[in-house]
């Protein structure tokens, strides 16, 4: 583990003195709020040559009002010397070399007085550096997570994936932000939340970032979906093109639901409603209720698209849903064609979601999708057959139940733009 030494300016002059070295024995730490630091490698050999990176304590990586020292290096004894650094509480990390391989270390440490604090010093360990990822909840995007007093930044996906490939050991806070601009161009941050976890402490697992500054009636869930829904190939969302492809806040028009529609077989019924009834969600939502005495059987609330849609470029869908549905509901990619005589097959792209009764960020990649089978089960036909002639996007229902869907949201397009014109049912 990482660790930090007090020594006074005597026992400094000592170690410097001792070391192959003359003209560094004769330095001295007389400026007030001078400090110095002594970097040693995994192996105890000083760190020469190793830059030491200094922020303030609450600093992160779009912040760059607080105090920051930038990339000094240590002598040929690991030692760096810095004269009148401000009063306040500090993270250093040192990153170095040995035997050509990269090691990082990293530590806090505070300058208490201002008038009578000369003489510190700070010895930092470095070790072989550490990965560490995660999941961020949340449904602000483009999102970042970032860690107090480094310089580290990496995107969350669009599932919310996020992996930091080489850190320093060490207990650190982790900083959820959403980058947006504001009314005047700018690029602003806004922290959603800040959690603290220990990198390479034993081996802590996944951790997850939840999203806390959203009011108290938007709930989300820290349980991971299903297992088949779990994918983190997908692009990082600062190079990932997006939009709101319904968040049902228009759905009604003269009380009625617009562009959505529901269907069943015959011996089931459901019936779709938008609502801001709910105690746990923002504004309206879709409310969809079920009836079917079996799986043989079908109903869904479903949008058709306005023709076919090339979506071969799709990173992902996602979408926020909750629901008390017997067995799972199925997200659907779909081809309804009212001419037998054209050359397109009618048929399906889907997956299986069991749902919570919490609401739950849910992700639908192509490569989540199920495979064909040789009986076309259920009209699937698979991705391939499907992805650049999509018709319509379906929410089948279980055996009964209700469930709710919000902020359905696509990735990787930046609309849907239908290049022939098709029936929705």
């Amino acid at each position: 583990m990482i660790w930090v030494k007090y020594i006074g300016f005597s026992a400094l002059a000592m170690l410097v003195a001792c070391s192959n070295n003359n003209d560094v024995a004769g330095s001295s730490l007389e400026t007030e709020n001078s400090i110095a630091f002594h970097v040693k490698l995994a192996n105890g050999e000083n760190a020469s040559k190793a830059y030491v990176i200094i922020h303030d304590s609450k600093y992160f990586a779009d912040d760059a009002d607080l105090n920051s020292t930038q990339h000094p290096q240590t002598d040929e004894n690991g030692i760096l010397e810095l004269d009148s650094l401000p009063r306040g509480n500090y993270i250093v990390e040192v990153r170095g070399l040995q035997d050509e391989q990269e090691q990082k270390g990293a530590t806090s440490f505070e300058i208490t007085q201002v008038d009578n604090d000369s003489g510190k010093v700070v010895t930092v360990q470095t070790g072989i550096p550490a990965s560490f990822e995660g999941k961020a909840y949340t449904d602000k995007y483009p999102a970042w997570v970032m860690i107090r007093g480094l310089e580290y930044k990496v995107p969350v996906d669009s599932q919310g994936n996020f992996s930091f490939e080489s850190l320093p050991e060490g207990l650190f806070e982790f900083v959820l932000v959403h980058s947006q601009t504001n009314s005047s161009g700018a690029t602003v941050s806004q922290i959603l939340t800040e959690e603290e976890f220990c990198v390479s402490c034993g081996g802590s697992g996944s951790v997850a970032l939840v999203d806390k500054t959203a009011p108290p009636k938007d709930t989300v869930s820290k349980d991971t979906v299903a297992a088949d829904t779990a994918d983190t190939d997908t692009i990082p969302t600062d190079t990932l093109i997006h939009f709101m492809f319904d968040d049902f806040e228009n759905a009604l028009e003269n009380g009625e639901i617009k562009e959505w529609y529901t269907a069943f077989s015959k011996y089931a019924s459901g019936s779709l409603e938008i609502t801001d009834t709910l105690s746990d969600r923002k504004g309206y939502v879709a409310h969809f209720m079920c009836q079917n005495d079996s799986l043989y059987n079908w109903t869904l609330m479903g949008r058709y698209l306005g023709g076919a849609v090339d979506m071969s470029e799709l990173d992902s869908i996602v979408f926020w849903a909750k629901g008390t549905v017997e067995n799972y509901v199925s997200f659907s990619f779909d081809i309804i064609e009212s001419d037998t005589t054209a050359d397109i097959q009618s048929g399906k792209s889907w997956m299986h979601i069991p749902l919570t009764e919490e609401w739950t960020r849910y992700t639908v990649t192509p490569s989540n999708l199920l495979s064909v089978d040789s009986n076309n089960t259920g009209g699937n036909i698979g991705w391939d057959a499907v992805k650049d002639k999509v018709t319509n996007l379906s929410i089948f229902g279980g055996k009964g139940g209700e469930f709710w869907v919000d902020d359905i949201e696509v990735f990787g397009m930046e609309s849907f733009t239908p290049k022939a014109s098709s029936v929705k049912n």
